[in-house]
């Protein structure tokens, strides 16, 4: 006697015969669920409202979401990488993102306003000053002054016939007074420190000793030219650079170093030229909101160390520097700080940095053409060029993994470590596995999945395998699946894909975590133009034409389709019913005898009593209606029909637990006898 049953169903594998397929595995598996082993249909996918006030996007043409809260979404009509910034504490909620025009960044101030987010945005990145520093020593000024005597004190009044010009802590020489009693002999014609500058025409001098005497005409040099003590102070060279600093203290990459000047600690030096606004479109920084910080050398070269002096508005364009060697900072930080790869063709041919992905220790990763880049550790606006890479191979896209990043090509995939931006390196594998699609990559969490060209590739360190052989042929998957088109993303642990025909549409889910690596297909009957996997959840998200929708977000259960292998029975036999064990009903149940249809039931149920309607192909091969009432089981007869191989195929919205098909129905309840003693 001949009997079949299955309590577990699996996924598909197109590469195998029907009839070789293993027990679970199936012809077909369509929008269903299978992680239950069971079979159970998927939801409808349901809308989000990216905003509140919102139901729909801007237009039907955007290809990226992004959640940046609960209730706003970020909307592109490019395939956009969002990363949230790295830096602990951020109250600003800051974002980053590649794949439009230039790599840019937002905060909560700009993004959010108007109806469609992000409302406005930065270029990622501070650019260098456009303008070299001009720097002169400051022109001394010969003015009239009277030297007022001021007894038994170290500090002398100075009066002058005009405005004097001069500011607190500059340098000044005395010239030309002959009270020698008013100034110490040893003193004529010395430097002086201005201590006090009560009004336009009267400041106040350091003297050394105390000072006594009459009142005498004479000049002050204001500034630069220095006699006596500035004579005996030891002059050097210096340069100076200045940089843009954003409103939250981002600081970029140093102007050119100005002409190297000689001086001296007494000496005023004028730096001029200091731009006001950098060259390139919505920069990180203004006029209102950004400064500028001037840096100096401290040992005589443009190409050593340069060392804070002073913070200036960006309006400044002017700067007299007073301070003495002594008095610099800290050695700029931001020397290497350039931005990334951006829409300047002339230096970036292969376009704009893309790819934005985040990696441990702070630092982020991008690419554009076979150029790798790497940020600054916490400092994501700062990408200096010797943290950049160049491969062999164009690159498609990247994704990183446990081990470090995975890189996928036109070629071969790429693995780089390190946990310093420095000193990454790269490992290039040896699987012949191009990336067809850089949004078929996926990120499963220590590996990376994405469309090959013989099918799915997994990608773990060095470790690379098209993981659906054995399933799908390369043929078959070329053919069918339209790798170069497939959108994917993470959905509760399984990868879920969907590709463009042309003609139509379709999807498929994979999940890898299966004994059998289950691969089951979706309908769609529309573009989904982007996807987006909510990390909070695990919720996916698709963009259906102006929509956001939750993947089986909905309620409504779907009609799934589940077809068996062939079974091979020893001789030619007439199969003569077939049984579903269901949560509820209606099912319906084809039955293929020799690859034939030859039989469709659909069973419902009311109350305790079931009921068949269908119709069958007799011998004759015409097609005969079925109508049965009042039947106590879920027992469809079967036609007398002889073939060697069946399949049945079920259908419902409903949860399906077991099917079975037997020569009779002693066969049929002996099984059920086994299973569930108690009622017999």
């Amino acid at each position: 006697m001949a009997y079949f049953k299955l309590i577990q169903f699996g996924g598909i594998a197109p590469q195998v015969s029907p009839r070789l397929l293993e027990d679970t595995l199936a012809q077909t598996a369509s929008n269903v669920n299978l992680e239950s082993q069971r079979l159970t249909p998927i939801t409808d996918d349901t809308v989000v409202n990216p905003k509140a006030d919102v139901t729909t996007l801007s237009n039907s043409n955007r290809k990226s979401v992004y959640k940046y809260t609960d209730t706003q979404w970020l909307q592109f009509d490019e395939d956009v990488d969002v990363v949230p910034g790295p830096i602990a504490g951020d109250t600003n909620n800051t974002v980053y993102w590649t794949g439009q025009s230039f790599p840019r960044m937002g905060r909560s101030t700009n993004i959010i306003g108007g109806t469609v987010y992000p409302n406005a945005f930065f270029r990622l990145g501070i650019e260098a000053p456009p303008n070299t520093p001009a720097v002169a020593i400051k022109t001394p000024v010969a003015i009239n002054a009277t030297l007022t005597t001021s007894s038994g004190s170290s500090v002398l009044t100075v009066t002058t016939a005009s405005d004097h010009g001069a500011a607190v802590g500059q340098y000044v020489t005395l010239a030309g007074f002959g009270a020698q009693n008013a100034v110490p002999a040893d003193d004529i014609n010395q430097t002086h420190k201005i201590a006090t500058v009560p009004s336009a025409t009267t400041l106040t001098v350091e003297v050394p000793v105390s000072a006594t005497g009459a009142s005498t005409s004479g000049t002050i040099s204001d500034g630069a030219t220095f006699k006596g003590l500035a004579d005996q102070l030891p002059d050097f060279s210096t340069s100076y650079v200045y940089t843009f600093v954003s409103a939250y203290g981002e600081e970029g990459p140093p102007s050119a170093a100005s002409t190297v000047i000689t001086t001296d600690d007494n000496a005023v030096i004028t730096v001029s030229n200091l731009s006001t606004a950098g060259a390139k479109s919505n920069n990180n920084f203004g006029s209102s909101a950004g400064t500028k910080r001037i840096y100096r050398s401290n040992t005589g070269s443009n190409t050593t160390a340069f060392q804070f002096v002073a913070e200036v508005s960006m309006a400044t364009t002017s700067y007299d520097d007073t301070s003495k060697n002594a008095d610099l900072a800290e050695i700029i930080p931001s020397t290497y700080w350039i931005a990334p790869p951006d829409d300047d063709s002339s230096t970036y041919p292969d376009g704009p940095m893309k790819g934005l992905t985040a990696l441990p220790n702070g630092i982020f990763a991008g690419f554009t053409g076979k150029r790798l880049c790497f940020s600054e550790a916490f400092v994501p606006y700062a990408w200096p060029i010797n943290y950049r890479m160049t491969l062999e191979d164009p690159i498609v896209g990247i994704a990183a993994v446990g081990n470090g990043l995975i890189v996928t090509t036109e070629s071969r995939p790429y693995l780089v470590t390190g946990t310093d931006p420095a000193s990454m390196s790269a490992i290039r594998i040896e699987a012949s596995q191009a990336c067809l699609s850089k949004t078929s990559i996926v990120d499963m969490g220590q590996y990376v999945l994405y469309a090959g060209p013989d099918g799915l590739v997994a990608a773990a360190g060095t470790d690379v395998q098209v993981i659906t052989e054995g399933l799908i042929t390369p043929d078959q998957w070329q053919s069918t699946y339209y790798p170069s088109t497939i959108n994917a993303t993470l959905w509760k642990g399984r990868y879920l894909g969907f590709y463009n025909t042309g003609s139509g549409f379709g999807g498929f889910i994979f999940d890898p975590r299966a004994e059998k690596k289950a691969f089951t297909t979706l309908t769609a009957s529309a573009l989904i133009r982007g996807t987006f996997t909510d990390p909070d959840d695990g919720n996916a998200y698709l963009i259906i034409a102006n929509q956001i929708k939750k993947f089986q977000g909905g309620t409504t259960d779907q009609t799934y389709i589940w077809k068996s292998k062939e079974f091979t029975l020893p001789k030619p036999t007439a199969m003569s019913f077939v049984k579903v064990d269901a949560e509820a009903f209606p099912v319906t149940v084809k039955v293929y005898g020799d690859g034939t249809l030859f039989y469709t039931g659909t069973i419902a149920l009311s109350g305790t009593q079931h009921s068949v309607s269908g119709s069958y192909v007799n011998a004759a091969g015409s097609s005969v209606t079925i109508n049965s009432t009042n039947i106590s089981e879920p027992v469809l007869r079967l036609p007398p029909q002889i073939f060697t191989t069946f399949s049945i195929e079920v259908s419902s919205t409903k949860v399906v637990n077991e099917i079975a098909i037997a020569e009779s129905m002693d066969e049929l309840r002996g099984a059920y006898r086994q299973k569930y003693p108690e009622y017999y």
